[in-house]
């Protein structure tokens, strides 16, 4: 294990922007007699809660002012949160906004566009959190669904969503917002076909009885619309249309945009008539600084107020700055390397199961990934809803020697790894790393780095043994990862199970909370056990802030919301 440890050296960080890219594609969790059991597993270095999360339910006819959704096993590195960092509207209305907060964004703003391409991006999402409001939000210490547009939702049957909205609620041009505008944000995603539309693929109509009442029905029963209803940005319906509103855009939420420079700056000013009373700061600067080097000389000297995405080996030098705080958080964000199911070689799942003995998991997070990761213990964070802890598979060399002799594997058997360079942090070495530990079981192993174009073709097509690659699991409820990537029909790692697909279009079929994270923690242990890849870190997010700012909470979907944030002087 020591060669191995040697071979590990820092080097260039890359951001976890792949995680972004990808989970508009990926994720994943698997049983049998050579699945870790609790006498031989290695003890992971950070363990979540031994417990799996045992969700209140939510009966599927009752009103809901506060519907519970999906309550956090708590890491114990560092408090949850939930998917919207800052339950807006608790400032109170005789607060005076004051100070400006000046944010390092580390990826680029392509688009304000809550609807369309760039809707699941970091910065659209992040920067949209203030311009706009959503029917729900998060809660950001219990990770309950709170009111927010909405007042209340109900569900009169299995398909049938009803939300009464707040009636003191406008857009920045002081018109209200009403039901229409309700449904034409999600009539502008359906017809956009963007990432955000499979979240509503399933939505048939949107009747609008009154001003305040959004009755949305869908084709089938569906138990995930809340999640999604805390992405859903929305827009006024007779402006969004017109083909400059988006350099500029209207919302209802607590902060204007006052100057948006594309790839460069985007400015917020407080929105005083806000109905949630006015937020905290004056202004919000938005400063798009992709570049590590640039955004690490910002916070440390000052030039800035708050950023994220660190590499590891900047974490010592600004925990040394006494004017900063550096708060590591959980995230919906984790690394997974697939095996193949269609290939001969993975088609056995003892082989499979060969490769995640063969890595030791823990080094690579104490060598590696220092401070941006812990031990990943099911195929989906701790954070998210229908997480369930699952024995960690043990380092064993042996054992993976064995497997794979068991599955008619033969020394040398040649496989292929693929990844791309911005797949996440640390990526190159990692798959350095692991190819080293599988060519030292036997197999022959080619490291296969490919532009990021090349390798989403290739992935898409399951042109590859092996690949490597980041996830997020943006709303936070295990239906974005699980269902969308693991049923039988979505083919995306040659692995079917019909078992497998009926826990998990069940648990999106139904609005009873508790029996769907009981579904999801069977569905982690299927995948978990029948290996359909190696889940091997859950990652961390560094938030760094100057010492001046305070009522900054820290959300693991990585869309934080300054609202509630002050600066002093």
């Amino acid at each position: 294990m020591q060669a191995h440890e040697r071979t590990m050296k820092r080097r260039s960080f890359l951001t976890l922007a792949g995680a972004s890219a990808a989970a508009a594609i990926l994720a994943a969790c698997g049983g049998s007699s050579t699945a870790p059991t609790a006498t031989t597993a290695a003890k992971p270095t950070t363990a979540a809660s031994g417990s799996s999360a045992a969700p209140p339910s939510a009966p599927a006819t009752t009103v809901a002012t506060a519907a519970p959704a999906a309550p956090q096993v708590a890491p114990t590195v560092a408090p949850t949160a939930a998917a919207a960092s800052v339950v807006v509207g608790t400032t109170t209305a005789a607060k005076q906004p004051s100070g400006t907060l000046r944010v390092a964004h580390p990826n680029k703003v392509l688009s304000l566009d809550p609807t369309g391409a760039n809707s699941l991006e970091g910065p659209t999402l992040t920067i949209g959190r203030h311009i706009f409001d959503q029917l729900v939000v998060r809660d950001p210490t219990t990770g309950e669904f709170k009111p927010s547009l909405a007042t209340k939702w109900t569900t009169p049957d299995p398909q049938t969503w009803v939300f009464t909205l707040r009636t003191d609620a406008k857009f920045h041009d002081g018109n209200p917002v009403t039901s229409k505008d309700v449904k034409a944000t999600l009539m502008r995603i359906m017809d956009k076909k963007g990432p955000i539309q499979p979240l509503w693929a399933t939505l048939d109509t949107v009747d609008t009885p009154d001003p305040q009442t959004a009755a949305m029905k869908f084709k089938s029963p569906i138990g995930t619309v809340l999640a999604s209803a805390a992405l859903l940005n929305i827009l006024p319906a007779d402006k969004m249309d017109q083909a400059d509103f988006f350099s500029k855009p209207i919302g209802s939420g607590p902060y204007k945009v006052t100057a948006y420079k594309p790839d460069a700056e985007v400015d917020l000013d407080a929105n005083t008539s806000y109905w949630g009373g006015a937020p905290s700061l004056q202004s919000i600067i938005f400063r798009i600084i992709p570049e590590t080097v640039a955004r690490i000389t910002s916070i440390d000297t000052g030039e800035i107020d708050l950023t994220w995405t660190i590499p590891p080996d900047q974490l010592p030098k600004l925990k040394q700055n006494t004017n900063l705080t550096v708060t590591p958080t959980p995230t919906y964000s984790y690394y997974f390397t697939w095996m193949n199911a269609k290939r001969p070689v993975f088609a056995d799942k003892r082989a499979r199961q060969a490769l995640v003995y063969a890595v030791d998991v823990d080094s690579i997070i104490k060598n590696l990934l220092g401070g941006i990761g812990t031990r990943a213990q099911a195929p989906i964070p701790a954070s998210v809803f229908g997480f369930a802890p699952q024995t960690p598979y043990a380092y064993d060399p042996k054992k993976a020697q064995q497997l794979l002799a068991d599955a008619g594997v033969k020394p040398g058997t040649e496989v292929d790894l693929i990844w791309q360079p911005t797949g996440g942090p640390q990526v190159t070495e990692i798959a350095d790393a692991i190819v080293s530990y599988w060519s030292a079981v036997g197999l022959k192993v080619k490291n296969d780095q490919q532009e990021s174009g090349v390798w989403l073709d290739n992935l898409i097509k399951l042109n590859w043994d092996a690949d490597l690659q980041t996830n997020a699991v943006l709303t936070g409820d295990a239906d974005f990862t699980l269902r969308r990537l693991y049923v039988s029909t979505a083919n995306r790692n040659g692995y079917a199970n019909p078992e497998l697909d009926k826990l998990l279009n069940d648990a999106a079929g139904t609005t009873d909370q508790k029996q769907r994270a009981t579904q999801y923690a069977q569905a982690c242990k299927i995948i978990w056990d029948d290996a359909v890849g190696l889940f091997p870190v859950d990652l961390l997010e560094n938030y760094v802030y100057s010492k001046k700012v305070s009522g900054f909470i820290p959300p693991p979907s990585g869309i934080p919301s300054f609202a509630n944030v002050t600066v002093a002087k």
